[in-house]
């Protein structure tokens, strides 16, 4: 009774923490008007903390970790690979901000789509071996949008750090800027560890207790420190914003 107490807290702690930086996320994408890819990036992690608060909230308030593990574990699964692929979408783009195409999107959705039918439908088969080779559809995904990610992230790093103070740039690519572009770009770099770690481990265990509640105790702890670390890095940009991005654009514009 102690441990089932104690992960409905947790679970209702993290789902409202999520809910107030989702919102503030919102309430201050107005102020950042000129700049698009920027509100959308806020746009789409503020869904994806609002996700994260639903999927937390449903879990407490269904019981499934007791009742019916494997629905449980699908519907974890689930919000985490929205939550990847909304991840994917709003960070990639503020280094790379051509990025989000509308072949990239419906992409990604497909494979969502197709997971999300993939976990339920096993789930409700009863079998841990096909709900297990259904997680592949999300490891696969959510791997392939990582190493995009860190590859997009070495490449501007890279040319970030050799972009020249011109006449065209020497207005806003001043050194003080240049240390604050690249000090989030080591923030956006953290997050993505902090995600796939805290994503792909928490499936992990999802698969290896799918009867317990104490790990998921951890691990909401755990998450509530994830979740307000990328929320920190991304509002920590908006101090930058001009010249983080005059450099993505210019980066980029080499191609």
């Amino acid at each position: 009774m102690i441990i089932q107490n104690l992960y409905n807290i947790i679970l209702l702690i993290a789902a409202a923490v999520n809910i107030i930086m989702g919102c503030a996320l919102l309430a201050g994408n107005s102020s950042y008007g000129d700049y698009t890819v920027y509100r959308r990036s806020r746009l789409l992690t503020a869904l994806t903390f609002l996700i994260f608060a639903a999927g937390f909230i449903a879990h407490s308030r269904l019981g499934w970790r007791a009742t019916w593990p494997a629905g449980a574990s699908a519907l974890s699964v689930s919000y985490f690979h929205a939550a990847a692929v909304l991840f994917g979408w709003s960070h990639i783009s503020l280094l790379n901000p051509n990025y989000l195409t509308r072949r990239i999107v419906v992409r990604d959705i497909v494979i969502l789509v197709v997971g999300i039918i993939a976990y339920w439908t096993a789930a409700t088969s009863f079998s841990l071996v096909t709900f297990h080779c259904s997680l592949l559809i999300f490891f696969l995904h959510a791997l392939y949008v990582s190493f995009i990610f860190y590859r997009t992230l070495v490449r501007v790093r890279m040319m970030t750090g050799r972009l020249p103070q011109s006449d065209d740039n020497a207005r806003w690519w001043t050194d003080d800027n240049r240390t604050m572009v690249m000090r989030f770009q080591r923030s956006i770099r953290v997050s993505c560890h902090l995600i796939i770690i805290f994503g792909l481990g928490s499936i992990v265990v999802t698969a290896a207790f799918p009867n317990e509640q104490w790990p998921y105790i951890i691990l909401m702890a755990l998450g509530i420190a994830v979740f307000c670390y990328i929320y920190y890095g991304l509002t920590n940009y908006g101090t930058v914003i001009e010249a983080g991005t005059n450099a993505t654009e210019d980066v980029n514009s080499k191609e």
